[in-house]
Formats: structure tokens, sequence, C-alpha cells
């Protein structure tokens, strides 16, 4: 092993992982991942993180005490009470705050969202656009589909998808490979071709703004990011042709600008999010009753998708209920897990086959 260039994470033949770490001085480093089941969160009153013990070598070292299924994994380490990106690693994921490092478990469970080599692949360009709603330059991530580089008069329907609130425009990609995930779709005739736009969802943050009912993010995707989108890629730009989704504060948005807006938005996607809070239902009822209304004459998929150990469970029952209620056809997905990329990944593979046919 050359010294200078060791795996810091090593995938073992029977799926656990080994993490290395070369920091001679540290104090008892831990390896950290929201993401890893097999590492612990912390969230129980316990430390969070695996502990590191030095080999015979001079690393600190982890294994995972259980197989880690295949997937897309963030973590990094702790030292004292700094988190540290892995110095060794060569893929990153940038979120709300900060950066952690990325790694992949490969497995044939998670060849869905894995780069395939013998398959066309499309491209993902990073835009900064200027909100005039926002008075500010603001960015996306645009995904176009295998082919459309090379020009023509094809045009393509638009996904809109949100991420969530510890994240950023460009983890759809970084973290939930949603790249991949279209480009084997598409290649195997299960999804239609699509661009996908993965705005930041993120605004400046001002007193008394409202993380569910950001209006500013609202204002910055119809009036301004829509258009631009229309105006610079070979798009149909029609509702039926325009979906949104988006997971947890994504969906969130999506519900709050999404669905209660047929005339822009057809098809609906909202994974880990719904009205969990005293009074959020009916305010948003209060704003939105003759939307929501034309909503449940409207005829486009929706999507509502919830892991039966997902710490927002308790939004299923309202969210459900007031969809009923005005009438909007719905397909509601319960999946094993809880808030975890793993099942927004699987959250977008299903929504992505049923969009735009």
């Amino acid at each position: 092993m050359n010294p200078l260039f060791f795996p810091s994470v090593e995938q073992l033949a029977d799926s656990r992982l080994t993490f290395r770490l070369c920091a001679p001085d540290a104090q008892a480093p831990r390896v950290v991942s929201s993401d890893i089941e097999q590492i612990p969160s912390g969230y129980d009153g316990k430390p969070a993180g695996l502990e590191m013990t030095r080999d015979a070598k001079g690393y600190w070292v982890a294994t995972t005490p259980a197989p880690v299924l295949a997937g897309t994994y963030a973590y990094g380490f702790r030292i004292g009470q700094s988190s540290v990106l892995d110095p060794q690693a060569t893929q990153f994921s940038v979120n709300y705050r900060g950066a952690n490092a990325v790694f992949e478990v490969k497995g044939p469970a998670g060849a869905f969202q894995s780069f395939d080599p013998a398959i066309r692949h499309g491209a993902v360009a990073v835009i900064d656009y200027p909100s005039t709603t926002l008075g500010e330059v603001r960015r996306a991530h645009v995904y176009t589909p295998p082919g459309y580089e090379a020009g023509g008069n094809q045009r393509y329907p638009v996904l809109y998808l949100v991420h969530g609130a510890g994240d950023s425009d460009d983890s759809w990609t970084s973290r939930g490979h949603a790249q991949y995930i279209l480009d084997n779709l598409i290649a195997a005739g299960k999804a239609v071709p699509m661009i996908v736009v993965m705005p930041a969802g993120h605004t400046v943050f001002k007193p008394g703004s409202d993380l569910f009912m950001n209006r500013a993010f609202g204002d910055d995707l119809v009036k301004d990011l829509v258009p631009l989108i229309d105006r610079s890629y070979r798009t149909v730009a029609t509702p039926g042709s325009r979906a949104m989704a988006g997971l947890s504060m994504g969906g969130a948005h999506t519900l709050a600008w999404g669905l209660p807006n047929p005339e822009t938005f057809g098809p609906i996607g909202v994974f880990s999010m719904g009205f969990y809070l005293p009074g959020q239902e009916e305010k948003y009822v209060a704003a939105n009753d003759a939307a929501l209304r034309r909503r449940g004459q409207a005829h486009w998929p929706v999507l509502f998708a919830m892991g039966k150990t997902d710490f927002l469970h308790s939004a299923v029952a309202p969210t459900r209920g007031l969809m009923d209620r005005y009438g909007i056809a719905y397909r509601y997905l319960e999946t094993e897990g809880g808030h975890t990329w793993t099942n927004w990944r699987d959250y977008l593979r299903e929504y992505a086959q049923v969009i735009f046919k």
C-alpha cells in the first residue's frame, strides 16, 4: 500500500466498509455519516460515528459492523469538535453549508443508480442565471438526456427536481445520481427522455421566512427559472410536459408551488414530506383552495412517497386526507427505511417511469 495514496474507503468482500485516515497527531478520530445506517448517528444521545483505532501501519481504521447496502453514501471524519473532509477522496457532494466525500458501494441492487459504460449517457451542466425576482445570481444543475447535445429539432419534457434542507442544487447528481438513474431508465425504454432541472432550494434567510411556504423560492422558480429554461433549452413548454418533484424540504416546495399550480406543473412528486406541524394544513388550504380544486380536475400523475420509519411519517394521514378531499388522484408509496437517500433514489426511479407518458 502506497503510504501517500491509500484507499481511504474499501468495500470488503461481504460489503462491509473499512475507512482509513492518515492523521498521526489526531486524537480519537471517528467516521461519521448521516447516510450509512451501520454508523451511529448520535440522535440517540450516544456518541456519533465509528471509533477508529490505529493499525500496524499507523493509519486510523474503522470497519462497519455489518454489510452496507449497494448505493451512494456521504461520509466524513470527526476529529475533536471539527468535521474533516476525507483528504484522499475524489468524489464530493456540496451541502447547504460545507461538503462531504461520497463513496459508492457496488452491488446488483444499486445498479439502477450506477454509471453503466455499455449505454449512452446524458450530460449535466451547471448554470448561473440572474434572478430578477430576488435581485441576485442563482445557480441550478441541468441534466440533458442522451442525444440532446447533438442538436436537432426534438423537444423534451422537463422535470424540476428539488433537494432537501441539508443539501444544495449539486446533491441530486453527486449524492442522488439522478443522471445515472435517468440514463439507465431511458436506455431500458422505461422512461421518456427528459430534461431535469435541479434548482437551488435555499434562498437568503430573512426574518419571518417560512421554510414550508418559501415565497422567494417559488417566485424565482416560476417567474425566472422556468421561463429561462424554456428560452434556453428545447423544451415542450406545456403543463403536461413540465413536472415538479422534491425530497424533504424540496417536497415542501413542491407542495407549496407545484401541487397548487396546475397551470405550470402537471405531474407532481412529493418525497418524505407533508403536513406535520399544527396549523400547517389549515394555512395551506386558506392560501390555495381554488388552485387545489383546479388540481383535482386535472389528471396528471401524483406520487406521494414516505418511508415507514421516517421521522415525518405522521404527515402521511393529513396529507393524504387533503388530497382525498380535493379529489386529487395520487399513488401513495410506502417503503421500508426512513429519511434517506436510499429511499429518495428509489422514489425518483419510480416517479420517472410514470411521468410524460
